[in-house]
């Protein structure tokens, strides 16, 4: 059996080549990311942040005492509307940087004492993330790594992160197709992310908490409940209940 960092390495070699005509993501834009051109999400081959820190805003298992490594990710695949941190995700403010200083950034986070690594809407950027990763592991990086998504996720792509994400944070926004390429900009949206949950619960179950009541490994899904039930909120908890929860 491959270890974790053979696997990260084997999946970012993968995934880098694929940069030459990006199908990272559902929107399959088909653009030579490696030669700079740019395709919905307007990012390139090296990673690109908007800053990193210890994190006390996520659920309580994921923060602790110590806060969750995050690292926010410049860049989005979707257009969200109500984006609440649209200067990073669509005005791109940020930073690119090299595939070694975000590994050394990963290991910053474990020296302090972070309880997990938190990356922040990675869909786009997961080549590059997986070779900072290997980087860093090389170097002793050990902490469980939390993949914080939109949920717009191609199902390929999950399958090549199989065995190096121990936990998954989803978003499923929306369930109706044109409200979802009304204020998020992509009609396949829930089709999208029911398969891409359905995909990350098979890969690490439900929750598992340590004895401080912190995540080791699993699903946690996360809703936004939008005004005038934009979000059929019903039959996303129908879904959670139905599909995921037995």
């Amino acid at each position: 059996m491959k270890s974790k960092r053979d696997l990260i390495a084997q999946a970012g070699n993968i995934l880098y080549e694929k940069l030459s005509s990006c199908g990272m993501c559902p929107r399959g834009c088909g653009v030579n990311r490696l030669e700079g051109q740019e395709g919905f999400c307007r990012t390139g081959s090296q990673p690109e942040i908007s800053g990193y820190e210890p994190h006390f805003g996520e659920e309580a298992c994921l923060v602790g005492e110590k806060g969750s490594g995050a690292i926010f990710f410049t860049g989005c695949n979707l257009a969200c509307v109500f984006c609440q941190t649209f200067e990073i995700s669509q005005l791109h403010q940020g930073t690119v940087i090299s595939n070694q200083a975000l590994a050394e950034i990963m290991l910053k986070l474990k020296k302090n004492g972070c309880h997990n690594l938190n990356l922040v809407t990675p869909s786009h950027q997961v080549a590059a993330i997986l070779k900072a990763l290997e980087t860093a592991m090389d170097q002793g990086f050990d902490l469980p790594v939390v993949y914080n998504t939109g949920g717009y996720d191609s199902i390929e792509t999950l399958r090549l992160l199989e065995g190096m994400v121990d936990i998954y944070v989803p978003d499923f926004k929306v369930w109706d197709e044109e409200v979802a390429a009304r204020i998020i900009g992509a009609r396949d949206y829930p089709e999208v992310a029911r398969k891409a949950i359905k995909e990350m619960h098979r890969q690490v179950g439900d929750l598992v908490l340590d004895q401080n009541g912190l995540t080791r490994r699993g699903l946690l899904v996360r809703h936004l409940v939008l005004p005038g039930d934009l979000s059929d909120t019903e039959k996303v908890l129908e879904f959670i209940v139905n599909d995921i929860s037995r």
